[in-house]
C-alpha cells in the first residue's frame, strides 16, 4: 500500500500480554518525526483539520505505547529482582 500510494505508514500493535510491537515505512522514526514535529506548521489546505486530528490521535497512541512500555519495563525489573531474592 505504501509503495503504491507513496504514503508513509506506522503500525503500533498492543498485545493483551507481552511487548507492544511497531512497524513503520520507511521507518518508525521517520514517520514519528513527521507527525510529532510540533514546530512544523500544518499545510493550509482543506485537509488541515484532518491532519490536526490525526496528529492528536497519533500523539495519544504514542503516549499509550510509552506507558505500556514503561509498565513492561517495570515488570521486568521487578521479576529480575525477585529472581535474586534477599
Amino acid at each position: 500500500m505504501s509503495t503504491l500510494c507513496g504514503g508513509e505508514i506506522l503500525f503500533i500493535i498492543f498485545l493483551s500480554a507481552g511487548k507492544p510491537y511497531s512497524f513503520g515505512h520507511p521507518s518508525v522514526e521517520s514517520v514519528d518525526k513527521r507527525f510529532l514535529n510540533v514546530s512544523q506548521p500544518l499545510n493550509e489546505t482543506t485537509d488541515a483539520p484532518i491532519e490536526a486530528y490525526h496528529t492528536v490521535r497519533i500523539n495519544l497512541l504514542v503516549q499509550d505505547f510509552n506507558e505500556v512500555q514503561d509498565q513492561l519495563d517495570a515488570k521486568k525489573r521487578k521479576t529480575k529482582g525477585d529472581c535474586f531474592g534477599p
